[in-house]
């Protein structure tokens, strides 16, 4: 199974800009019930995220909600992901790098989707269930 096929693609992702306001990002985490927020430039080409935990460390700082996320963004070695990527490779970077969010991109760089730890547990368990049967005829 190759990440695309279980990932959140890009038109049902809430994005914002670098410029956006604490505050905006902040709503959206909580009007749409998400845990990030990916942080494009023009052209939906992802340049950082931003998740519950940034949002938890900015508060515990003492940044203003009217700062720009740029001051709370994970852009230091940001994480992304080709959507044609296997299942297991997905899994693996979650592993090593003890993150809950990977990015995932098309090949010239633009947002394809997101996928979460949640969603690469569902996949091998689904997979696992499925066996040695279609997990497709499961759904």
């Amino acid at each position: 199974m190759l990440v695309y096929e279980f990932m959140r693609p890009a038109d049902q992702i809430i994005t914002c800009k670098h410029s956006d306001t604490i505050e905006s990002v902040v709503d959206k985490v909580l009007d749409n019930k998400i845990s990030a927020v990916i942080v494009v430039k023009n052209e939906n080409t992802p340049v950082g995220i931003v998740t519950k935990t940034d949002l938890t460390r900015a508060f515990r700082k003492g940044v203003a909600l009217d700062k720009t996320v740029d001051s709370c963004m994970s852009t230091v070695h940001l994480l992304t992901i080709n959507k044609n990527v296997p299942h297991d490779a997905a899994a693996a970077i979650f592993n090593s790098n003890k993150v809950h969010h990977v990015i995932v991109v098309e090949d010239d760089g633009k947002l394809a989707g997101i996928v979460t730890a949640w969603d690469v547990a569902r996949e091998g368990w689904l997979d696992n269930k499925a066996w040695p049967w279609n997990r497709h005829a499961l759904m």
